[in-house]
């Protein structure tokens, strides 16, 4: 299956410590950047991302707005596809996004376009 916007992915996540599969946002599929999904509010900013009406979730998560996550090609072909944000979802994190103050404005208006893209 090919990645779209929106998608929610478990893929292998070098960058954690210690290295384990974790769920990440598809923001842009061709360039494989990504938004990571944690089950607590560790990494400042972070959006809420309910269970309730996400099947991709066992409990209330967070998505990390820190950064985008650009994930190897080998990981994200091997990932497996757990389902997709929904149009609610995607609203609020537009609105997250533009209240973000870790992220650039350059970033920003590249995550608003893929976005847009749902």
């Amino acid at each position: 299956m090919a990645l779209l916007v929106g998608h929610v992915i478990r893929v292998w996540d070098r960058k954690t410590k210690p290295p384990k599969f974790k769920r990440h946002i598809c923001i842009c599929p061709q360039a494989n950047m990504f938004f990571r999904i944690n089950s607590k509010p560790l990494f400042p900013p972070h959006m809420i991302l309910r269970a309730e009406g996400a099947p991709f979730l066992e409990h209330d998560s967070y998505i990390e707005l820190q950064q985008l996550i650009k994930d190897m090609a080998f990981e994200v072909n091997q990932a497996e596809v757990l389902g997709r944000l929904t149009p609610t979802h995607v609203q609020a994190l537009k609105i997250s996004i533009t209240q973000c103050g870790a992220l650039t404005d350059e970033v920003k208006d590249f995550i608003m376009n893929r976005l847009d893209q749902y």
